[in-house]
């Protein structure tokens, strides 16, 4: 089988959802996040995408399965498990089974209270959350100064190098075998259903305003960082709503649930592609004039945060 090189942390089949074009052609608009620089016309699959991402060799995945291997020991021998790219493969065909269950919403956000595609929406939000580029570049920014932390506190107690070598590897953890025992692993995913299912109150959200719905290549932070209130759109006119059980806790949009059913105002739109603008690490995509119009805002925030900046030299 040839290799994937051209690897994506946001899939294309969701990516596509937020743009234009035929089913065969599709095109997005992007918004730059270093520089404010809009991109128009932009084939889905040349974004959120990096040379072998997810490769990793047979003893990588061993180590990061070693809870499931436990309990399914039979699967030690599974030869799926020698092949470098047994995650992007694993992470094809889960791509293949939600696809279908987001053309099922996009027709009837009903749906989504047959069981069979909450579990899927489940897997399919942990994912998400977890594939990323951010996620891997911040678990190794925080592994890198955990690494040097207890290199110091090793030489300050003058520990053998053997010593220390075995404390780094039992404490330390690089982003990307993280992010792997997240996206594979068995218990991380069943704890974000428990999270889902039991602290959340879902609701189909319908956007007909003339502002669509974007997503940022970091689409699912607040799944990963259970926010009180999640939006997670599956196109530019549609979403699911998770709200926290919790009836005093502040929530992002105030429009209210009618049989379900939450119709969103314009408001509650621009609210939550801010929270997707504010999550992104180096894009946002979305249909053209979208995008134009949360380019102002990303101008606004730049404004914002260079006054700040000027104040806190001043001072």
């Amino acid at each position: 089988m040839e290799k994937v090189r051209r690897q994506h942390y946001v899939p294309r089949m969701y990516l596509k959802r937020f743009g234009y074009g035929n089913i065969d052609d599709e095109y997005i608009s992007v918004l730059k996040l270093d520089n404010g620089t809009v991109l128009d016309n932009r084939k889905v699959e040349n974004f959120a995408v990096a040379n072998y991402f997810y490769d990793a060799d047979k003893e990588q995945i061993a180590e990061i399965l070693k809870e499931d291997l436990k309990v399914f020991p039979e699967l030690c021998d599974n030869e799926k498990l020698s092949d470098e790219q047994f995650p992007e493969h694993a992470l094809a065909r889960e791509e293949s089974a939600i696809s279908k269950m987001l053309n099922e919403l996009q027709e009837d956000l009903s749906r989504i209270h047959i069981s069979s595609n909450r579990n899927l929406m489940v897997i399919f939000l942990h994912s998400l959350a977890y594939r990323t580029k951010q996620f891997r570049d911040q678990m190794d920014a925080i592994n890198n100064k955990t690494e040097k932390w207890l290199n110091s506190m090793c030489d300050n107690l003058g520990l053998d190098e053997e010593t220390k070598k075995k404390i780094i590897e039992t404490n330390c953890s690089t982003g990307k075998n993280t992010q792997l025992y997240q996206i594979l692993g068995i218990k991380p995913v069943l704890e974000t259903m428990q999270m889902l299912q039991y602290n959340y109150e879902w609701y189909e959200a319908v956007n007909n305003t003339e502002l669509d719905f974007v997503i940022s290549d970091n689409p699912a932070q607040t799944v990963r960082n259970g926010f009180n209130d999640i939006c997670i759109p599956v196109s530019s006119n549609k979403a699911i709503i998770f709200r926290i059980k919790d009836k005093v806790a502040p929530l992002i949009s105030k429009d209210m649930p009618e049989n379900g059913v939450i119709n969103l105002s314009l408001n509650s739109v621009i609210a939550y592609n801010c929270m997707q603008l504010a999550m992104g690490q180096k894009f946002l995509f979305g249909t053209s004039n979208t995008i134009k119009y949360m380019k102002k805002l990303w101008e606004a925030r730049s404004a914002s945060r260079n006054k700040s900046k000027d104040q806190l030299k001043k001072h």
